[in-house]
């Protein structure tokens, strides 16, 4: 069983990222903030991938992290595992940016479940 790290400010989103990455037969880690760094996030979780949200912002809205500087950190990290980006922004030039800060794949919010099943099984068998 694989494990997948879910960094999702919406606690609605990431119960059903949870569910359905269970599902699929995986375990759904979730943080819905990040109390420490993502590196150490990371080495404490071991996570065979990671489905982040670009936009992480606390209860009052307020911005408290950066998805496209997760990103890049996640893929420097000696574990690098496969970064699959979900988020509500509609633009071709966030889908371009994820994937040049190291994203193997982006899904727009909402998403279609087919297409995130078929992401898991392609990275995680």
């Amino acid at each position: 069983m694989s494990k997948v790290l879910i960094v999702e400010d919406s606690i609605s989103q990431s119960a059903i990222l949870a569910d359905i990455v269970r599902q699929a037969g995986h375990k759904p880690v979730v943080y819905n903030s990040l109390p420490t760094g993502i590196s150490q996030i990371l080495l404490k979780e071991q996570p065979n991938l990671v489905l982040l949200d670009l936009k992480l912002a606390d209860a009052d809205g307020v911005q408290i992290a950066d998805g496209f500087q997760l990103c890049r950190e996640i893929k420097k990290s000696p574990l690098s595992p496969p970064v699959i980006v979900i988020t509500a922004e509609d633009d071709a030039e966030a889908a371009e940016w994820a994937i040049l800060q190291g994203a193997d794949a982006f899904l727009q919010k909402p998403f279609n479940l087919d297409d995130l099943t078929s992401i898991l099984g392609e990275f995680l068998g």
